[in-house]
Order: C-alpha cells, then structure tokens, then sequence
C-alpha cells in the first residue's frame, strides 16, 4: 500500500456522480492520482474564479448528466473542509463530501515541513514513514528525517569537500528540488563547519545554475594547475568518488571543456574536460549523447520530469548534430532517424494517456503546463518576489533554438544568469489555443469563443492580473515583430507599469518561410540573436528592475508531407499538423481515409472542439514536402523553455 492508496480507496465508480473534495495539500492533483482517477473513469474540476467555474460545471458536465450519460465529477477545493462553503449552495447540497490532507497520512511529523515538499517525493516519505515506529517529531527532527530518508542527506555525515561535492552533483546533475526550507537548515547545519568556510553554501547548494557555474570556474583553475605541474586542494576533482561524474558533466553541457597548454601531460579522466580538437570533441559527444537519450528513454510509467530531461538532452543533440552536419560519420543520420522515431512513438503514447493529469498540477514551486505561468509568477510576486515582472514569449521557440539563443546572450553579456525549465505547451500546439491558454491563465475550454484567434490575448492578460490585485494602468500587453527598434517598445513602457506582457514572433515568421529544415532554422535564429534585439529588449528590463522571463508559446519540428487531407469544408481550423473540427462524426469521416492521422483526447478543450493530428513526424500536405511546423504532440512541439534572466552583480 502506498499514500496514493490512502486516497483512492474513497473513490468507487457509480457511488456519487458528484464528489466535493477537500484538498487544502492538492494531494488530487498529484499525477499519478490524477491518472488513476481518470482510469477509473472519474473527471476532476478545481474550484476557483465561481463564474469560471459555473461555466465549465454547466457547459461540461451538468449538459451531460441532463442527457442521462453517467459522467463523475469530483470538483477540487484548495482549503479545508470549511471552504467546501464556498461552492454554489446547489451544488454543495448535491455532492459527496470528502477531505484530504497530509497530516492524515503523516499524523507524527511536522505538517509545515511535509506540506513544502513537491508531491513527487512522497513516495520517499511514506516507504520511510511505514517504517517508523517512534513518537511525533518536531519541525527540526522532521527536516532531519525527511532530508535523510528523502533526499539522501544526512549533515552529520557531510565533513569533508568529497562528501559536498557528490551530495551537491548527485542533487544538481538530477534535477532533485529540495524545499527552500531544508536547504536553509543544510545551509546552516554545514556552516558550522570550518573547513566549509570558504565555501558559497547559500548560492551553490539551492541553485542548480550557481553551482555548475561555480564547478565551471574552479574546473579552469583545477586544469591550470595540472598543466603546471602544481596541486589544486580546494576543489577534489581527482578523487575517484568525484571522477566518476567528469564525464557527464561535459557530456550534458553543464560544464564546457577549456583548452590547456601542455594537455598531453593531463590524467586520461580529465580530458573529457579539455578542448582539443573541437571536432573531434564535438563527434565523440554526439555519440556520448545518443547513447545516453537511447538508454534513458522514458517507460509508459515516466513522470513529465523525465520527458523535460530528455527534452533538454535531444535539444543539445540537434544543435551538436547540425554543428556537425557534413562532418559525422556514415550511418550517423540513419542513426539518429531511427532515434527520432522511437522517441516520437514513445512521446505520443505517453502523451494520450498521461497529458490530462498535467493540467491541474501545482504550479507554486513550478509551472508544468502554460497556463500555470500567471499563476506562478503571481505566487512569486505575492510571497515577496519582485513586484515588477515581465514576460516575453517567444512565438514557436523550440528547445534547441533556446540554446542557440542562450549562447548568443552568454557570450555577449557574461553576468547575465539563466534559471532553465520547461513546460508543455496546450494540444493542439496551435498559437491560437497554446498562447492563448498562457496569457488566459486558463485551458481552452473557458475560451471557445475565441479558440481560432489571438485578439482577446490582451484582454485576458489584463483581467488575471486586475483580479490578483494590480491596477489596470500598470499592466502592459503587446505584440512586437522582433524587427523593428527595440526603443518603440521602450517608448511605450511608461514608468507605473508592474506587469508586462510581450509577445515577439520574430521565430515564428522565420518557421513559416523556411525550406532549409532544422538546420535552416538554427542559422536563422542564430542570425537573430547575433543582431542584439532579445538582448536590448531583456537589458532594458533587467536595468528597469523587471524580473525577467522567457518562455514560448509551442516548438516545432520538420516534418514530412504525406498527403492531404480529404476534409473539404468539415475542418474548422486547417494546420499543417492539427486540424480541428466541431462534430465527431467528420473527425472520424476524414481519420478513416488517411493512415497518419492521430485522434486526440481532447482534454481541456471545449465539448464540441475534436482534434486529429498528424502522427510522428508527419504532416496534412502534399507528398514528400518538407515543412517546419506545428499543432501536434512531436517533444520539439510540446516542451518548450520557461526561463528567468537575472544579472549577477
């Protein structure tokens, strides 16, 4: 039995249509919950804005039980069972009432310290919990438990540069997220110790990016002193216990190799970490990366982490693999087309079953899916984050073009940081749908009357940020070509504005008139980013004191015509990838005519919006016509960038 177990054994098929939940800790929305729900047949509404909610509980789901079909809802409130009150009195009086929290599942520990974790790691906490027969613990003997048993961490133990170092790589190389809260008590806990003194423990030890940054500087100065014959204590690199890590840390591009004079004279474990023949260098690590993306290729059982790590990882292999176009071995492409397949297949499969338990996910640690964006960067404003944010979304923005990006503003501004995650974009990865689920805070099912366009997108920006609390006249919206001066945006930013909202579509045009594939795509972004417009729009905003973000609407991929669709006037929206249409019989009229063409589920899009896709890499236009392009569910459509731009100072 696990703590998921705790839950479900309350939800049973054909008990109550409608179940109203308590869920002050969001345990419901967790994803495998989620997705054990929806297998059992069970859909979930979480309760906020009450128009909003009226609406979709209407529109939705009342509609059907009037027609006498057997739909069961269970409608989500953030709070205890008090808040229950805060739902319409006829649907109150209606519903099954129920109440989760995690002080049910761990009566002996303390609830502030296991309410700070992300849901993903109470799994860890329960396996350890099961098997702790002591008394209650407080809040310092719950952050040692759950640090130990959790996250592997024990302070006590951490008493020389060895022992920091494997926690910090082993933590930072996976991604582990640990609450602001543990981090502060390890932080403090190490701090008593001399030899960690010199140590940044407060930048390294939370931030993913300080810490390879950190590794990246004292790596230069370890390799110096190799070459000169000298000894480097500060920073054990050549302890095996450390070692064993080298190789993927350049492998995965969290450290960069450096050249060396004299590197012949270097130990045979080191040279991963020295420039050479670039190359060279460049073809081993494609092989390196491909056969890292083969063996960690998610199982029909992944969480969206492990897509989001793949994701990053395909991204640094197609910018190596067109560094190195023309130069790779035979076989090279073939290899990596087989790759590309398998992965396409796998994604897809995934997605169907697992991308509606995405949506009502938690955001406040991180956003998963677009429209958690606003809300996430309001929680930050309203926990005393900077009260002045922007956000600049990048129309069609893929993974690898980020990085090509992000290269650019490295090199050009040495101080500037880069806080890297990713999110799902909305299926179909249409602008009209994705980037109006974003700038809406909501999916497409509270928008259908303007699921086909992008004109409401400022009035929607302005009322989710009217309704957190900021004044109308200092919330800013705009659409910008990339083209034109950067100093007409600047003009247009008067000094009031809090909250900024800008759309750039400068790659979005280059995808729609390109016909040199990925590789077309990387030279022209680059191009771009060379010409100093992102950089000028970002400096201005950082120097204005803005807190920065970067994100993207939807990728795209290149993909390959197979042919028209035979759908006439049946299609509401016409995409190269997607097409949408609003009765089921045309959907499955022009599915059962065409080989590549994929159903969509639908979820969270309005009752009477049904989408067919194009299949793995392929596209609705004529035969063997090579496209760049998007609106379906290939990993470069679905995962795109969501990142924060700070300068180091």
């Amino acid at each position: 039995m696990n703590w998921r177990d705790i839950i479900l054994q309350h939800f049973q098929p054909n008990i109550s249509r409608l179940t109203l939940a308590a869920d002050p800790d969001g345990l419901l929305l967790e994803e495998d919950i989620l997705t054990a729900l929806g297998e059992m047949g069970f859909e979930l509404i979480s309760f906020g804005d009450p128009v909003a909610f009226r609406y979709a509980y209407e529109s939705k789901y009342r509609c059907r039980w009037d027609q006498g079909e057997a739909a069961e809802l269970i409608v989500v409130v953030r709070g205890n069972e008090q808040e229950l009150r805060r739902l319409p009195y006829d649907i109150w009086k209606a519903g099954r009432k129920l109440s989760f929290t995690l002080a049910d599942i761990f009566p002996k520990l303390s609830y502030p310290v296991v309410a700070s974790l992300e849901r993903f790691y109470l799994d860890r906490l329960y396996r350890a919990y099961s098997e702790y027969y002591g008394g209650e613990l407080g809040e310092r003997t719950t952050k040692e438990f759950i640090l130990k048993h959790v996250f592997g961490i024990v302070p006590e133990l951490i008493n020389s540069p060895v022992e920091l170092l494997k926690m910090l790589l082993s933590r930072h190389c996976n991604m582990v997220s640990v609450p602001p809260m543990l981090d502060e008590f390890l932080v403090k806990s190490l701090r008593k110790k001399t030899i960690f003194q010199s140590w940044p423990l407060e930048d390294i030890v939370s931030s993913r990016e300080a810490f390879f940054a950190f590794l990246q500087t004292k790596w230069n100065q370890f390799l110096k002193s190799l070459a000169g014959g000298g000894i480097f204590e500060e920073v054990p690199f050549d302890h095996y216990d450390i070692r064993v890590y080298i190789d993927d840390l350049f492998l995965e591009g969290h450290l960069q190799p450096v050249p060396v004079a004299g590197p012949e004279a270097l130990p045979e474990w080191a040279k991963a970490g020295v420039l050479f023949d670039k190359r060279s260098e460049d073809r081993k690590r494609l092989e390196g990366l491909l056969e890292k993306i083969k063996k960690d290729l998610p199982e029909e059982t992944a969480t969206y982490r492990d897509w989001q790590r793949l994701a990053v990882l395909w991204a640094e292999m197609l910018v190596l693999n067109d560094e190195l176009t023309g130069d790779v071995k035979t076989g090279g492409k073939a290899k990596i087309e087989e790759l590309h397949e398998t992965i396409e297949e796998r994604f897809a499969s995934w997605m169907i079953r697992r991308y509606g338990s995405l949506v009502n996910l938690p955001y406040t640690s991180r956003p998963v899916v677009l429209h958690h964006i606003p809300r996430y960067l309001a929680y930050r404003r309203s926990r005393g984050g900077a009260r002045k944010t922007a956000l600049v979304v990048m129309d069609g923005l893929a993974l690898d073009q980020w990085l090509i990006m992000r290269r650019v503003l490295a090199e050009k501004r040495r101080k500037w940081r880069f806080e890297e995650s990713q999110v799902f974009a909305w299926v179909p990865t249409l602008t009209s749908i994705s980037r109006q689920a974003l700038f809406a805070a909501e999916p497409p099912l509270y928008f259908k009357d303007s699921l086909t366009t992008t004109q409401k997108e400022e009035r929607h920006w302005r009322k989710f940020w009217e309704d957190c609390g900021v004044k109308r006249g200092s919330i800013f919206y705009r659409k910008a070509s990339g083209s034109e001066p950067v100093n007409e945006i600047e003009e247009a930013l008067s000094p009031q504005l809090e909250i900024i909202g800008l759309v750039i579509d400068k790659v979005d045009r280059i995808m729609h008139g390109m016909e040199l594939g990925t590789a077309g795509m990387h030279q022209q972004v680059r191009l771009w980013a060379e010409q100093g417009y992102l950089m000028e729009l970002v400096e201005y905003l950082l120097t204005n004191e803005f807190d920065v973000f970067l994100t993207s609407d939807h990728g795209n991929i290149a993909a390959t015509g197979e042919g028209r669709l035979p759908d006439g006037i049946l299609a509401e929206t016409r995409g190269e990838r997607a097409r949408i249409y609003d009765n089921e019989a045309f959907r499955r009229q022009v599915q059962e005519k065409v080989e590549n063409a994929l159903p969509w589920p639908g979820f969270g899009l309005p009752a009477d919006c049904y989408v067919l896709l194009a299949r793995g890499r392929s596209a609705f236009v004529s035969e063997r016509e090579e496209v760049i392009s998007h609106g379906g569910i290939s990993l470069e459509e679905v995962i795109v960038p969501f990142v924060r731009i700070w300068e180091e100072h």
